[in-house]
């Protein structure tokens, strides 16, 4: 590579505005933008090359293993133009990195593709996010991106929505979790019938009024995305209820934060148990990422029971727990609506609690047909959506 050997103490100021320069330092490339500094690690570069024989053309996977580099491998030298870096390798290797990739892989710059962050909603939404199916259909090739966008932005921002004209058929749900994501099953099943019955297995197949929960913490992993179809809610009472657990825990954060802390600490097991069927699970009420964003709410009252141990304070944990009861119970926080059929309601798990107001079953029928899929598919289809819309605008 003409003139790089030489250039490794040059500083290149031509590759965006703000400036950047670049030098060699411990091996790696040390990148300075506007005042934003990384020096770079020679592996961490050599892993996202794209050149030729180094990734399949088709899935862009890597055909190489780690054991394919040298132990000891350095970036001997660069150049730079044009709002690129040009890398030489010790092993010989040499690849083009377009500066704007690598800052977006230094959350430096925004993912344009990135779904829209959560927002925490304390009162009931208005209007709610409704979305016509028709937009979003059963192809993806014909599905309006916009469409597919405005569904997909309100689950993210505020965990949830409701699709609008889907058929009212058996099995309908199986057909639009397909279409949204990937689905997963359950000791439930695949598809599971919420409707009242003489032997329920859980006390959503009964009439009974059922408090803000989320499903299944028990479970390993525990579902992520909720669907829930309606095909038929002409029964006195039924109503479906929302509440943002994102907000009921910063709000016991602000204000009580040791019992916040307690929720967060303290080990829980949720059991369920009919006698010919058990899962035990582990896990905290609240969960968050080592860098302190909200991961999820595991919140079954009927299910959970703290696991004591030295040092865990009992009482903090069961007064977080109330408080995060009532909360969640108090109606200027919870989202009251009524599902009409073929409505689906799509929500997160892992964010949201979900319950009903009681019905009469002698006067009327409620059923609902329900099932999971994880949180991959909703991403991968917000990704590639916008990666349509940007294609048609060209």
């Amino acid at each position: 590579m003409r003139g790089v050997a030489e250039a490794h103490d040059r500083a290149v100021s031509t590759l965006a505005t703000p400036p950047a320069t670049i030098a060699l330092v411990d091996g790696g490339v040390r990148l300075d933008v506007g005042g934003r500094i990384a020096v770079l690690h020679p592996q961490w570069l050599r892993d996202r090359s794209t050149e030729p024989g180094q990734v399949d053309r088709t899935n862009r996977q890597r055909l190489y293993t780690p054991l394919d580099l040298p132990g000891d491998l350095v970036v001997v030298g660069y150049a730079a133009s044009d709002g690129a870096v040009v890398v030489e390798f010790s092993d010989g290797h040499r690849a083009t990195y377009a500066l704007d990739a690598l800052m977006r892989a230094l959350g430096w710059l925004a993912d344009a593709e990135a779904p829209p962050a959560p927002e925490p909603w304390s009162a009931p939404l208005d209007p709610l996010p409704y979305v016509d199916w028709a937009g979003i259909g059963w192809d993806a090739a014909t599905a309006d991106p916009d469409a597919v966008i405005a569904y997909l932005d309100g689950f993210f921002r505020f965990g949830f929505a409701v699709l609008r004209g889907t058929p009212t058929e058996l099995g309908t749900v199986r057909r639009v979790a397909d279409r949204l994501g990937y689905i997963s099953g359950n000791n439930f099943g695949w598809v599971f019938d919420v409707r009242a019955e003489a032997t329920p297995t859980d006390l959503a197949y009964t009439p009974i009024a059922l408090s803000a929960h989320t499903d299944q913490p028990y479970r390993r992993p525990v579902p992520g995305i909720q669907l829930l179809h309606c095909l038929r809610n002409d029964a006195p009472g039924g109503d479906s209820t929302l509440v943002d657990g994102l907000a009921a825990a910063v709000a016991l954060a602000a204000d009580d934060p040791d019992a916040h802390a307690a929720l967060a600490g303290v080990e829980t097991e949720w059991r369920y148990d009919t006698g010919d069927d058990t899962v035990v699970g582990r896990g905290r009420v609240l969960e968050y990422e080592p860098d302190g964003r909200f991961h999820r709410i595991r919140f079954s009252t009927k299910l959970d029971s703290p696991v004591p141990s030295p040092g865990v304070d009992l009482a903090a944990y069961y007064r977080g727990r109330r408080r995060l009861a009532e909360w969640l119970d108090d109606p200027a926080h919870r989202l009251v609506f009524r599902l009409e059929p073929g409505d689906v309601v799509v929500f997160d798990n892992h964010r949201l609690l979900h319950g009903r107001t009681a019905f009469d079953p002698s006067l009327g029928s409620r059923h609902l047909q329900g099932c999971y899929i994880d949180h991959d598919g909703p991403d991968t289809m917000y990704r590639l959506a916008v990666r349509r819309r940007a294609s048609m605008s060209r």
